[in-house]
């Protein structure tokens, strides 16, 4: 899918939908903001933007977009589903629990 055509260039999720897990979005928008602002600069001041200017965009970010919103869905097909489909209660896993228990105990000023 082209993010851009003549004289308009889409980022964020006007280009590329991204999933509200994690918080992405706006992430990648701002960084989707940057890249066009680096490419598109000199050749916005210059009067004389192009379809390869546009396209430079959208090279730049392609990979980096396929990849988060392919951590994405492994995000919510592994963990979010199974847990939003369980009927039991759903338990902290032992290794969260061990994380939360050092961090307090070094906030606490305890020795291990």
């Amino acid at each position: 899918m082209r993010w851009h055509k003549a004289g308009y260039l889409a980022i964020g999720d006007a280009a590329h939908a991204m999933s509200p897990i994690g918080g992405l979005g706006i992430n990648v928008a701002i960084q989707d903001a940057v890249a066009a602002a680096n490419v598109l600069w000199r050749p916005l001041s210059e009067r004389r933007v192009s379809d390869a200017d546009l396209a430079e965009v959208q090279r730049r970010r392609e990979r980096p977009v396929r990849v988060l919103q392919a951590l994405q869905t492994l995000v919510q097909n592994r963990f979010l589903k199974p847990a939003l489909d369980a009927t039991a209660t759903p338990t902290i896993p032992l290794v969260a629990r061990l994380v939360v228990r050092i961090l307090e105990t070094r906030r606490s000023g305890v020795a291990l």
